[in-house]
């Protein structure tokens, strides 16, 4: 209880501190300064640094991009359906990156070389646990191939998307969603709000809009 309201306070801080700027929370493309994964003020302002919490300059790990933070080592509950014509895998190592503070096994402020002790839990909005039979499947492979097993995909080698609104791109999903082929949990979040889309919850961080499904049927033929 002490940590969820430590993570509470630290979320209202961070709100106040945006408003007081003229910002609101998660505005689309203009970074992830004052966006939902800027938590200068949930831990302390540790000079004003925003990415010490994932990334160091030097002692990083070879787990991400000059990765700082302590990673998962849970095995996860996959999901499944008879509908599927393929099996997704353990999440791979960018979703597992994300997951280092979502699925609640590592504290959110263990980076550094530190012992963190606040961890997101059940009833926590940004909770995802390792029970993810009820999410989008990750790793799994998206190709060209499997648009053929499954005519309810696109190809994802020639079907074009654009991600991001102030800031946008465009190209092909394998290029602009895609990890290595597969699905993970960037393909749908780009977790440094650039290529972003503004949300009803200002939250999120999706890469494409929700309104008529429209992230859902850019691989999904509906």
């Amino acid at each position: 209880m002490i940590q969820r309201m430590r993570i509470l306070v630290g979320a209202l801080l961070l709100l106040a501190v945006n408003v007081a700027n003229g910002q609101v929370g998660a505005t689309a493309g203009t970074g992830i300064e004052g966006s939902s994964h800027d938590a200068r003020n949930w831990f302390g302002s540790n000079s004003g640094q925003v990415c010490i919490f994932c990334h160091a300059p030097h002692n990083a790990n070879t787990q991400g991009p000059l990765w700082s933070h302590a990673s998962t080592t849970a095995t996860y509950t996959l999901y499944a359906s008879p509908t599927m014509n393929a099996a997704p895998g353990q999440p791979g190592s960018i979703s597992k990156l994300c997951l280092s503070c979502h699925d609640g096994t590592v504290a959110i402020n263990n980076y550094a070389g530190g012992r963190g002790s606040i961890r997101f839990s059940s009833g926590d909005t940004a909770y995802i646990g390792i029970d993810l039979s009820n999410d989008h499947p990750v790793g799994i492979v998206y190709n060209a191939a499997s648009a053929t097993n499954n005519r309810k995909l696109a190809d994802p080698t020639t079907k074009s998307v654009t991600i991001g609104s102030t800031v946008s791109r465009s190209g092909t999903i394998t290029a602009m969603m895609l990890v290595d082929g597969k699905v993970e949990c960037t393909s749908c979040h780009d977790v440094h709000n650039r290529y972003t889309v503004q949300t009803d919850s200002g939250r999120g961080l999706v890469k494409v809009g929700m309104a008529g499904s429209s992230l859902c049927v850019q691989c999904h033929n509906k």
